[in-house]
C-alpha cells in the first residue's frame, strides 16, 4: 500500500482493496475501523467476513479493533517507513479492541517494502 503524501482515506480504502488478500481470511471475520486526525481527519472501516472485503468512510456500530492515529503516522506504518510496534509503544497511535486481530489484519492486506 503506497503512502502518497496526498492519499485521502477515500484513497487509502481503495488501497486496501486493492491490497486484499481474500484467501487469507476465509473463516476470518473482523471489523478494523480508523479514527484519523492531522493532514485527512474522519473514520472510516473496513468488513473483512470470510474472503470478502467491505469498505466506507463513517464509523462503524460494533468494530472488532479501533486504530486511532494521526493520518500520516498510520501511511508511513503502512509503508513500512515507521516501524508498528515501536510507533505503537511510543504512543503515536493507539488501538482500542482486539490488537491481536488487528495485528493479523496485516497479513490480509500485503504490500510492497519501500
Amino acid at each position: 500500500m503506497e503512502a502518497a503524501a496526498t492519499m485521502t482515506i477515500e484513497e487509502y480504502l481503495r488501497a486496501m482493496e486493492t491490497n486484499f488478500s481474500p484467501e487469507r481470511t476465509y473463516g476470518k471475520s473482523a471489523v478494523i475501523q480508523y479514527q484519523f486526525t492531522g493532514s485527512q481527519t474522519g473514520t472510516c472501516h473496513a468488513i473483512i467476513e470470510n474472503g470478502t472485503l467491505h469498505t466506507a468512510q463513517g464509523p462503524h456500530p460494533a468494530p472488532t479493533a479501533t486504530v486511532i492515529s494521526d493520518f500520516d503516522v498510520w501511511m508511513r506504518v503502512m509503508a513500512y517507513r515507521q516501524d508498528p510496534l515501536l510507533a505503537y509503544q511510543e504512543g503515536c497511535y493507539q488501538v482500542v479492541g482486539d490488537l491481536e486481530t488487528l495485528m493479523e489484519s496485516d497479513s490480509w492486506f500485503p504490500r510492497r517494502v519501500q
